[in-house]
Parts: C-alpha cells; structure tokens; sequence
C-alpha cells in the first residue's frame, strides 16, 4: 500500500514540474537551443583590474559552448562597468574589531542590440553579489579568506548576469522598452 502511494506522489510531483515549464537551458528543446545559440553570440567586453578580468572569464565560461569569446561584429554586446567593492565589518568584538566581514561588489551590465541603426540597448541593469568571511587574528589567514569570499562574491555576479541575459533571450518582448 505504501509502496504505491509513493509511486503516486512521485509521478503526480513529476507531473507537476513538468507542468510548470521547468527546461533545462542547455536542453534540447527549441527555445532553450535559441536561448544558447543568442548567448554564444553575445561579445563580453574587457572589464578593467583583475576582478573584470576574473567575472570577464566567468562570462565566458558560462555562455559561451567553445570556451572563446564572439567576434567583435556580433549581433550583441555586453559590457559590464562600474564594478565596484566595498567590505563591511559586520561581527565586532568587545573590543571593537571587527570577527566578521561581508564583501559586496556591485556593477551595472548593458547589453546592446548592435543590429540596431543606433545600437539600441536592449537591458540595463545594476546587479550585486554578496558574500562573508572571518576576520582573524592571522593576517594571512584572513587575507585568503577574503580573497575566497570575493572570488564567491565575482561567481553570484557572473550568474546573476548570465541569467539576466537568458530571461531576455528567452522573451525579448517582455524587456521591450516603452517609446515616448
């Protein structure tokens, strides 16, 4: 009896992820075969200092099949500026130090749609990415700790930007600009 309620749940949950439009981006169907041909054509522009460089590569990992970025003449740009970090003390002692630190990295990503007569942007957004460390008592120790938390900080922005750039690629139309 228990045996084949399970076997019931499980196909009624089954159903119902089905149901709800759940597919895999890097599946086989048609659309999300679309939304992968649009982000391979997408050229990431240079990010400036070695936290660009680092969410720059990210990029290209993450949307890009063959590993190389688009040519230069593609149908869209991305660029990413005003990549900016702060780091916060959020744990502090009796003795007012700091335990705890939290490290967020903010940046603004335009994509362009250069097919346009004017290169007209198709999204702008200003995204962030936040993540913590431990503030030691070894500097070393918290210097790698840091370093950690802002290469977790450059990851949740580089997938933040990527699925900004797949909710538009998979309905244009739903980002369209109102004209005035």
């Amino acid at each position: 009896m228990t045996r084949a309620l399970a076997l019931i749940l499980v196909s009624a949950l089954s159903l119902t992820l089905a149901a709800c439009g759940f597919t895999p981006v890097y599946g086989t169907y048609s659309q999300n075969a679309e939304v992968s041909k649009s982000l391979d054509g997408v050229y990431i522009d240079v990010i400036p200092d070695r936290t660009g460089q680092k969410l720059r590569n990210l990029l290209i990992d993450r949307m890009v099949a063959d590993g190389r970025n688009a040519a230069v003449d593609s149908p869209y740009h991305l660029r990413v500026s005003g990549l900016t970090e702060s780091i916060y003390g959020i744990g502090i002692a009796k003795d007012d130090t700091a335990t705890r630190s939290q490290i967020r990295i903010n940046a603004v990503m335009t994509l362009t749609d250069t097919r346009t007569p004017e290169s007209k942007v198709a999204i702008s957004r200003q995204l962030s990415a936040v993540a913590s460390f431990n503030t030691l008592a070894s500097q070393y120790t918290t210097l790698v700790t840091e370093e950690d938390a802002r290469n977790q900080a450059i990851q949740e922005l580089a997938t933040n930007i990527v699925t900004q750039l797949e909710l538009y690629f998979s309905n244009p139309a739903a980002f369209a600009q109102p004209s005035e």
